[in-house]
């Protein structure tokens, strides 16, 4: 009966000990892959602003800016400002040719702005000949034309979501203001990028609110809103991570700023995705 009762013992807590082993060996993975998601988000933020800041001294960019600020940088349409924008397809026309030939077709995401949130040329748009006002939904391009206009990178939302941007200023030759020049990156690749096998699953999710700004989330069937708080924005196995989430799951990680449950075999890990300035936008 003794040696009964200790081998019972001995398996209760040797089970005991194997399954903290497992939980610990989980929780340092999951905490390693959300590190390694960060530091890849970095890393992208970083290289946006270098590749920015490549162009916010160019001569050719301050030629094109002294042209727009002949003219009235308010207005969508004043004829200085199409003019700074043809200098500045001219002088770019060979660097987004060869960036195209590396990079399998891609565009140049570069985005000239003019104080104090004004869209003076999207790179990509070739047909854009208006400079529309940004000020109601670019809170990055307000905070680089405020203060000391110190470089802004980091997540901001755009009309299609997350975006990864890096801002840098430009200053004419004498060291005033002139406005700012920013790179973009899509946030998804970066995700799914982090993705090491196909034990690993991540899904994105954002604010609800951010609806008005992110239009191109609207389509409810593309992009359902779970948890009336959340709006899905892209899952590397939405028919895996669907089944996982729920509104209250989300919520939880807003609040805690990390949320992890066990379902079945699996372990879910929610965290906060926070913008540039630190404000929790969505959940990843």
């Amino acid at each position: 009966v003794v040696t009964v009762l200790f081998s019972a013992v001995l398996l209760v807590l040797g089970n005991m000990v194997i399954e903290k082993m497992i939980r610990t060996s989980v929780n340092d993975l999951v905490d390693a892959k959300l590190a390694e998601i960060h530091v890849g988000l970095d890393r992208v933020a970083e290289a946006a602003l270098s590749q920015a800041a490549l162009f916010s001294r160019a001569d050719a960019v301050l030629e094109a800016y002294a042209t727009a600020r002949r003219g009235d940088m308010g207005e969508a349409s004043d004829p200085e400002m199409e003019k700074a924008r043809q200098q500045l397809r001219t002088h770019f026309e060979s660097i987004e040719n060869g960036y195209r030939d590396v990079f399998q077709g891609a565009d140049l995401r570069l985005h000239f702005h003019v104080p104090p949130a004004r869209s003076l040329l999207r790179l990509w748009k070739k047909n854009q000949n208006k400079s529309d006002d940004l000020s109601g939904f670019r809170e990055t391009i307000l905070a680089i034309s405020r203060g000391k206009h110190d470089p802004v990178k980091g997540i901001e939302i755009g009309r299609g979501g997350f975006v990864i941007r890096g801002i840098a200023p430009i200053h004419s030759r004498e060291g005033a203001y002139l406005g700012s020049v920013e790179s973009l990156s899509d946030f998804d690749p970066v995700v799914k990028g982090s993705v090491a096998d196909d034990r690993e699953y991540i899904a994105v999710y954002m604010n609800k609110r951010h609806l008005s700004i992110a239009t191109g989330l609207k389509d409810q069937k593309a992009h359902p809103v779970l948890g009336d708080d959340f709006v899905f924005v892209n899952s590397t196995r939405r028919d895996v991570t669907d089944p996982l989430i729920n509104g209250d799951f989300l919520r939880e990680s807003q609040t805690s700023g990390k949320a992890e449950r066990v379902i079945g075999n699996y372990v879910v890990t929610a965290v906060p995705v926070t913008s540039y300035s630190g404000e929790q936008v969505g959940v990843m």
